[in-house]
């Protein structure tokens, strides 16, 4: 079923890292309605901030860039378009791999905070695969179901019990040997290890006695 994901990855080469942590105070995001130029890895973003002479320093020497320009200003927000460097580490090539649509692209702390489209679950996890391997951090923030209006079955699961069974199983926690622990998960989700403990164990309870247990035995 088709779902719909925000996820938040982090890598010190991702594109444009080191202008997103330079300048803490500017946003950026990516420029969805643009194309990309077909004979360069050229890109499009949007870019607001209150000194430009100061952003485009950083760009000048953000090691993932090798060239840009300003083509729309304003007083607060300037679009620019931006050549990749081979130093560039791009995780939109495994998106399109596995059938992934990205909605809206824009900074968030250190890195990127990506709202994206996928056919299924299994397509997040082999996103989540892909960026575990590649070292790059990857943490699913929020997760729904979009069925296009057909009736979504939630097998009785609260919203707070699905976020953290998911969160457990793109993180690594049912892997073996387990790549996160309840500290983690309980971090990721900003609740306590307690309450994490509790949302997986009646979640799980939940989706045992509905999808494995028959009640008629």
């Amino acid at each position: 079923m088709p779902i719909s994901a925000q996820v938040y990855v982090k890598h010190p080469d991702i594109a444009l890292t080191h202008t997103i942590q330079s300048l803490p105070d500017a946003d950026l995001g990516v420029v969805s309605d643009a194309g990309t130029d077909p004979y360069h890895d050229v890109h499009f973003f949007w870019i607001e901030a209150d000194d430009f002479e100061e952003v485009e320093t950083t760009l000048a020497e953000d090691p993932t860039v090798a060239a840009f320009a300003s083509i729309i200003e304003d007083d607060s927000r300037r679009t620019y378009r931006i050549e990749y460097s081979p130093e560039a580490e791009l995780i939109s090539p495994q998106m399109i791999e596995i059938g992934a649509v990205i909605v809206e692209s824009r900074s968030h702390l250190d890195g990127w905070l990506l709202e994206l489209r996928l056919q299924d679950h299994d397509g997040l996890y082999e996103l989540s695969e892909y960026a575990s391997e590649e070292g790059i951090k990857l943490d699913v923030l929020e997760l729904q179901q979009t069925d296009g209006g057909r009736e979504t079955r939630d097998f009785g699961l609260t919203e707070e019990q699905r976020e953290a069974l998911m969160a457990a199983f793109l993180q690594g926690y049912y892997d073996e040997p387990r790549e996160v622990f309840l500290e983690d998960l309980a971090e990721l989700l900003g609740v306590s290890e307690t309450a994490v403990s509790g949302r997986l164990r009646r979640g799980s309870a939940r989706l045992i006695g509905e999808v494995i247990v028959d009640r008629d035995d």
